[in-house]
């Protein structure tokens, strides 16, 4: 199987944005599929980095980059618009008149322009997933929108990631599935759990987040267990704010903002927590979420989108969007009856359906159907 994959957006060195795109393109090629990468970036500032393609060996697979400065940075059509012939010109370096890719696969709808029309003029069959939470509430009409029913008009097949983005993008039903995000087991464990009864968070301090709810929530909840201590990790823009508003709630020496965490060592990450909270608005689906369930870790998580697809009342509790109250409720729930919590079941029943191994598989048997009933 050849596998040309269109990524929205890529991480480089040093960056972990798009990082998932990049681990399940690894996946492909551990199965023995031949996988490349065609990234086409456009910047408003290229702060010295050299315009052009390069071409980068990450492993088992090959990534192709176009990178240029974007010559309309207030319309979002015309870098669409841009992008098709970076990719076209991409896909003739990394193919030429070698054997064409048999499937392209497109990840987020921001690049469908450009996939769609690729996909077209070579006659390979398209699929896609869609991981932007943009999407779920972006107008009928709009550039994300637009983008994003393109894709779905003209793919193949489709992979869901949650119901919410399924009924967003309300695809065809012989023509979609449901395929999660993956998590390597392997790289987690279960740990003993010693000193104070500790809740995480983990992602990037934005507001979208909501780690202001989450600190009103544990204020609330040492009121009446203040044995309770608090771990955030991730940076970003929200970080001194957050802090602020901690010291403003008088929380501020039982909450630690541990900074970022690299994903290689997320696993001790979760070591130290008793229940991980996800107190999105928003979430397409969740990783951390899935990891935390790796780790034999009960979560409580608001009902933002993926967590839905996620938590149930075996490994966890689902609270309303902003809403501290219940936020905090639930939690204290948690502490109360974390006897109910059954580790090894939360783990086993998460990896029968997130595990990394039994997600590539799943994947590439439809790429191969695809090609099959192409054919």
């Amino acid at each position: 199987m050849n596998i040309l994959l269109i990524p929205s957006w890529y991480p480089c060195a040093g960056s972990i944005s798009g990082s998932f795109f990049r681990e399940r393109a690894h996946l492909w090629a551990d199965h023995g599929c031949k996988v490349t990468v065609a990234v086409a970036e456009l910047s408003t500032r290229t702060y010295g980095r050299p315009q052009g393609i390069s071409v980068e060996n990450d492993g088992n697979i090959t990534v192709y980059r176009y990178f240029k400065r974007n010559l309309t940075p207030f319309w979002e059509e015309g870098l669409a618009r841009q992008q098709v012939p970076m990719i076209r010109t991409l896909y003739d370096r990394a193919f030429g008149p070698r054997a064409a890719p048999d499937v392209i696969h497109l990840d987020s709808a921001r690049c469908a322009k450009a996939a769609v029309a690729l996909a077209k003029s070579q006659h390979i069959p398209l699929t896609y997933t869609e991981h932007y939470s943009g999407i779920l509430n972006s107008r009928p009409g709009s550039f994300l929108n637009r983008s994003m029913c393109l894709a779905r008009d003209n793919a193949a097949h489709i992979f869901y990631i949650s119901q919410k983005m399924k009924r967003c993008i309300a695809p065809r039903e012989e023509i979609c599935s449901y395929l999660p995000n993956a998590v390597d087991f392997s790289t987690f464990r279960i740990a003993e759990k010693q000193g104070s009864f500790t809740f995480g968070a983990l992602g990037s301090l934005r507001k979208i987040k909501g780690y202001d709810v989450l600190l009103h929530a544990f204020a609330r909840l040492l009121k009446q267990e203040p044995r309770a201590r608090l771990i955030i990790g991730g940076d970003g823009e929200e970080g001194p704010a957050l802090r602020q508003l901690a010291a403003t709630l008088g929380i501020d020496p039982f909450v630690k903002f541990k900074g970022a965490v690299d994903p290689s060592v997320r696993q001790n990450f979760f070591d130290d927590l008793s229940c991980f909270v996800c107190s999105s608005h928003t979430e397409t689906f969740s990783i951390v979420t899935v990891e935390a369930l790796a780790s034999g870790v009960p979560v409580v998580a608001t009902k933002c989108g993926g967590p839905e697809d996620l938590v149930n009342r075996e490994n966890g509790l689902l609270v309303p969007n902003n809403d501290p109250d219940a936020m905090a409720d639930a939690m204290l729930a948690v502490v109360r009856n974390i006897s109910a919590y059954d580790p090894e079941k939360i783990r086993r029943d998460a990896y029968a359906i997130f595990d990394s191994e039994r997600i590539a598989k799943k994947q590439i048997s439809c790429f191969e159907a695809v090609c099959k009933n192409r054919k």
